[in-house]
């Protein structure tokens, strides 16, 4: 015996409405991580001007990641760790030191605070909005970046080249 066609829609409609409920209950994913490697230079607008030129990896997301920096002999130079509880600086040749910020710990690092949590949406191609900081996402396509920052002083230049 075949099953009324009603009765059948109402089982399809059923089977929607619990799969759409379902669907609902679900808890949005995570951010994926993400790695990159690559060059980066710093340029401060102090008296005399400050340069620094690392390689770079970064791994993880703007909660929870890593950023590694490198000599152009391979060294590492530091190694930047931060979750929720905040930012930790390993130089190899001392313990760890924490801050309460990402952005204290590179402002210690270099003398101005970098915008790193943003890198991973500037290096994925979306311009993330930083206050002070202008990027260029132009050459982005290319596996280069340069992002500006005028105010608060000093003023910062910043670039990236990578591997896209």
């Amino acid at each position: 015996m075949r099953p009324r066609s009603g009765a059948r829609r109402r089982a399809v409609a059923l089977a929607l409405v619990a799969g759409v409920l379902l669907a609902g209950c679900a808890a949005p994913p995570a951010p994926t991580p993400a790695a990159w490697s690559g060059r980066l230079a710093l340029t401060l607008a102090t008296e005399p001007p400050q340069r620094w030129t690392a390689s770079f990896e970064l791994d993880g997301t703007p909660a929870h990641g890593v950023l590694r920096l490198y000599t152009s002999l391979g060294q590492t130079v530091a190694t930047i760790h931060w979750d929720g509880a905040g930012a930790w600086l390993d130089r190899g040749d001392a313990p760890p030191r924490r801050y309460d910020s990402l952005e204290a710990l590179t402002a210690d690092l270099t003398g101005a605070p970098l915008p790193v949590a943003a890198l991973f949406a500037w290096l994925g191609g979306a311009a993330q909005n930083v206050p002070g900081w202008e990027v260029d996402l132009t050459g982005q396509p290319q596996g280069r970046l340069r992002a500006r920052r005028a105010t608060p002083p000093p003023a910062a230049d910043l670039r990236l080249l990578w591997q896209p």
